[in-house]
Order: C-alpha cells, then structure tokens, then sequence
C-alpha cells in the first residue's frame, strides 16, 4: 500500500519528530511504499519567506514598505539558520544587521544592562540566537493576525482536556485564515506528489490536533477514498474514552498506543476483527476493535527511515542564552528510543495506567549501534536525542561499551532519573561515549514529598549524580515542579534554595517549574485520599479527558508562587541573583 504518514503544525522546526521516521521504518520493512512529510516544518517556511511576509503584510493591511528590512532579510535569515551560509553571521551578528522588534530590543537593552557581551558567544552563536529573536518577532506578528498560531503549537488551549468535540468541530467550520489556507495548500501538493491510498496522522500534542484535522478535512474534499487514521501521543493520553462520533468526519480510523501493530492490520486491508487498538464508527456510534495480538519486540524492529524528509531543510533556534535549554530547539538530532516504556513507571504523577509508560522493552546494545549506524548513514548526521521516558542506567552501560567498541563518533543526550545507580564510572563512561546533556527531574527537591509521590530517588543522591555529571562534562537540566498537593509553602522556599546552591556550585546548568497538573491516568487520580486532594464528579466527556481539576488546601498561593520560582530560575541560568536570599524572591 502506498502509505504517507504526516507531522502536522506546529512543533518544533530543528528536526524531524521522532513518531513518522519510526512508523516509516516498521511500514517499509513489511514491503509498503511509505514516505512522510513534515507538513509542520513545511508550513513554517511558507510564512518565513519573502512570498509569505508579504502575503502576511498583505492580509494584516499592511504596506510591504513598511516590513520591507524583515521582507529583504528573511531568506538569508532561514538559509543561516538551516546551516547554509555560515559567513553571513559575521552582518547578522552585528548590531543593525538585521530590523529590530520586540524581543531583539529587549536582548540589546539586556545586553547594555549587564554589560556582558551576550556572555561571550561567538561570532556565529550570537548571529543564531539574534536571528532566532528576529523570527519570534515575526512569529509574534503572525499571532496578531491568528491568535491560534504559535511558534511550536497552534490551537494549543483549544484542544487540552476537551470534554466535547464541539469546539473543535465549531473552529473548523469557522477556520478562515492565512495559514489555514496554506496548510490546505501544503495538503494538497502532499497529496498530489505522493497519491496515497492512505494517511497517516501523528498528533503528540494538543497544539498539533487542530492542524492535523485542517490536514484531514482538505484530503476528504480532495481524495475521499483515501482511508485516514490518526495516532500519537496526545491521542494515547486523551482520547482513550472517545465515544463522540463526530471526529469521524474527517477521520476513518484513530489508534492508541504504539502504531506498529494497527498500521499493519490497516495497511494490509484486514478486517475489523483483526484490527489492533483501533476506533472507528459503526451504525453511527464509537466502537474500539482489539484482536488482543502483541507488539512486536523493541529490539526487533528496524531502524527510524527518513524517506521522503528533505533535512536540509530544517532549522535550529537558540532562543536563549542558555545551552542547555537550547538543545530541544537548535541542533538536528537523530530521534531514537533505546527502550519502549520506563524503566521504573512508579510515580504516582505519571500515566503509569497507559502502555507508554507501563511496558517496559528494552533494545540490546548491539541493536541499538546498528540503528544508530544505518541512520547516521541516512542522516549525515552524528548528534542523537534518546527520547526515552528515562535512560535504564543498566542499558546505558551496555551501550556505551559498544559504542566505544565500534569507535562510533557521536554526541548524544536524554532523559535519566538522578538515582543512585548512576555512578561516578557509569557517568565518566556516558561522557567518553559522546553524552553531553542529561535532564530528569528534581521535582518538588523535598524528601518527604520525592517519597509520597514515589519517585525513587532523594534529594541526596539527586544532587550527587548532578554533581558527578558536571564534574564529567555533562550538562544538567532539571524539571522542577511546584503545587504537588500537600507541599507547603516553606518545603517550596528550601527547594528553592537548593536549586540555587546547585546552579552557584556549577552542578546545575537550566532547570524549569512546571505547575502539577492531575492527569486522569495517573496512581493519584485513582487514590486522591493518599494526597489529601478532593476531586469533584467529573463532567461527562465523550472525547478528551486528562488533566483533572481537583481542590488541595495550600498555605500559599499557586499563582504568585509559580511566577517567583520562574523568575529566580531564569535569573540563575543567566548567573544573576545567585546571591540573593531566596525568601526575596517571594
């Protein structure tokens, strides 16, 4: 079957999402004829270009003279950007090079504040991060025309934890903007280079759902007989209960957990008996087909294929003056995952309930080498972001070996778990093997509640395995969460105050707070007793549920708590306030 799996807008622009270059792999290897497109990336630069600024002058009635530095700009901006050109940082990195909005201006002004000349960049990093300012300068302005648009997600509070399909389905009749139309565009000329007999959509997050369903639409009115399917992680976590049928107008079919599996059963025309994991309609309700049959094993599955990307074409943003941070944004990284599901699935915050995270497959070192080789040949690309829920500290040690065995030369960076099985060998061994950056969570960075959510690990040996990394090479990055039900506003101050210590002690290079968010599938939800947390009846939802809303006494208040942590947090990545008594903050 001729098969195009589709990334939809909006994520991240430096390299491909990890979902489509799997599936495509698996699809090839069983003899389909599948290729993707990044229809996300492919959007982005219709807007960034000279045609799209003034298509976007044009329909915010606009005189192009009066954009016309961002008009002759934008094509030598991207082409830096997307790593062609490099002498151009020398006229880029200058101030005046390029036009000044908002977020250039404020950089210049921080820039003269404290005197640090952008902390020492060189000539071509100070070029990437003015020119990552200058396009979301753009990208704001692009907002002033549709307040959905964002940079990495569009329609992103639409499509969170929506009950009903109705305001989704009210938005795509109502839908009538720019982008939409070039996205209908994008969609088309997809359709006709490739002339699929089926679609496949990945929707990891909410900000993608309304712009794969904008995809959808345009196919049915164009190719009705194409068979549709969508998946992804968004739809793993929040749609697990559909029962709305109306979805089903621009979808054939919507899968859940690993798409292996349901993509062969739909590629290969069986019947609804034989499908895996797999809604569709019939007779006008929601029905869920499961003939029960088993993945296949991580280790056997064939290597990620970028057949049909163009990766000359994407972009990398430094956004920020912080290397770490900028990882996720800047670089083209080759997406593998070393093992299916986590390797400790016990923190009652988690979606422990759901497959992604409970079924724990590992991959064998010499596996995971071969795949990295194969795609490094495919890539032309070294760099790789293990996009694992954590690194096993065990397969990591295999791994390493056998990279070092092979003499492969890469850099790589992921996801751990500061536990105590990351020892200083393991951890120098990491560094020789080409890891520079490891995040993972700190948490609330308080024994008592890292013990009462079950993370596994204490603020000792957290703070030691960071230290141990630094001491390595390695750059660290930590998610921090704060309103964990029962935390108290002084716990919340001494977190703070060791974060502060591990960033003044050079342990700690980015970190970021994120609010704690009840999801429906998670150890709490089913226990709220345990966390002194009331939830109310939930309203009846027939298509998305995840974040629940609950009631939890807090002697502080979430809001204003939230915005000190973020504040002192960005100062410290910057190395200001490291002197400051953290309760000043407050």
């Amino acid at each position: 079957m001729k098969i195009v799996l589709v990334t939809p807008p909006l994520l991240q622009p430096n390299t491909p999402y990890a979902a489509t270059p799997v599936l495509t792999g698996w699809l090839r290897s069983l003899g389909h004829d599948a290729v993707q497109t990044d229809l996300s990336l492919e959007l982005l630069l219709r807007l960034f270009s000279k045609e799209g600024l003034v298509a976007l002058s044009e329909e915010m009635g606009l005189e192009p003279e009066s954009v016309g530095a961002y008009i002759e700009t934008i094509d030598e901006v991207i082409a830096f950007l997307q790593g062609d050109h490099p002498e151009d940082a020398e006229r880029i990195a200058v101030r005046g090079g390029l036009p000044e909005g908002e977020h250039l201006a404020r950089a210049y002004a921080q820039e003269e504040q404290l005197g640090w000349g952008f902390r020492g960049l060189s000539t071509e990093e100070r070029a990437k991060y003015l020119a990552s300012l200058y396009l979301d300068d753009l990208a704001d302005a692009a907002a002033l025309l549709d307040p959905a648009f964002g940079f990495s997600r569009y329609a992103e509070k639409l499509a969170a934890s929506l009950p009903s399909f109705a305001p989704l389905h009210e938005a795509l009749e109502q839908s009538d903007s720019l982008f939409i139309d070039w996205l209908e565009e994008l969609t088309e000329q997809a359709l006709s280079e490739h002339t699929p007999e089926m679609v496949a959509l990945t929707v990891p997050f909410p900000g993608c759902l309304l712009g794969a369903l904008i995809i959808a639409r345009r196919i049915k009115q164009l190719q009705p007989s194409v068979h549709i399917t969508m998946g992804g992680g968004y739809v793993n976590t929040e749609l697990r209960r559909l029962r709305d049928p109306a979805i089903f107008e621009y979808v054939d079919t919507i899968t859940l957990d690993s798409g292996f599996l349901p993509l062969e059963r739909l590629a290969s025309g069986a019947p609804p008996s034989e499908w895996v994991r797999t809604f569709a309609v019939e007779e006008g309700k929601v029905r869920f087909f499961d003939c029960g049959a088993e993945e296949p094993a991580h280790n056997t599955l064939p290597p990620p294929s970028y057949h049909g990307l163009s990766l000359e074409r994407y972009f990398g943003m430094a956004e920020t003056l912080n290397p770490v941070t900028n990882l996720w944004s800047d670089g083209r990284w080759n997406k593998l995952v070393l093992a299916h599901g986590c390797c400790w699935s016990r923190c009652a915050f988690c979606d422990t309930s759901i497959d992604y995270i409970c079924r724990y497959d590992p991959a064998t070192p010499a596996t995971i080498c071969n795949w990295i080789e194969e795609v490094m040949q495919q890539s032309g690309f070294n760099g790789f972001h293990f996009v694992d829920e954590a690194l096993p500290p065990l397969l990591l040690d295999g791994l390493c070996d056998e990279i070092l065995r092979r003499g492969l030369q890469i850099e790589w960076w992921g996801n751990i778990r500061f536990e105590k099985r990351f020892s200083i060998p393991l951890i120098q061994k990491m560094a020789v093997a080409g890891c520079i950056a490891v995040t993972g969570g700190l948490e609330t960075c308080c024994d008592r509640t890292l013990k009462l959510m079950r993370k596994g690990i204490t603020v000792e040996q957290a703070v030691r395995v960071l230290n141990d990394c630094a001491d390595a090479g390695i750059l660290t990055h930590a998610y921090l969460m704060y309103g964990f039900p029962t935390q108290t506003l002084e716990e919340t101050q001494q977190a703070l105050e060791i974060v502060r210590r591990l960033f003044d002690e050079g342990a700690l290079h980015s970190a970021y707070w994120h609010r704690f968010a009840l999801t429906a599938h998670s150890d709490i939800s089913q226990h709220p007793e345990h966390y002194s947390i009331e939830i109310d009846p939930l309203p009846e939802a027939d298509f998305a549920l995840n974040e629940i809303p609950f009631r939890c006494h807090f002697d502080h208040d979430l809001a204003a708590v939230g915005k000190s942590l973020k504040a002192a947090v960005y100062n410290y990545q910057l190395g200001v306030g490291l002197d400051l008594p953290v309760e000043e903050w407050f």
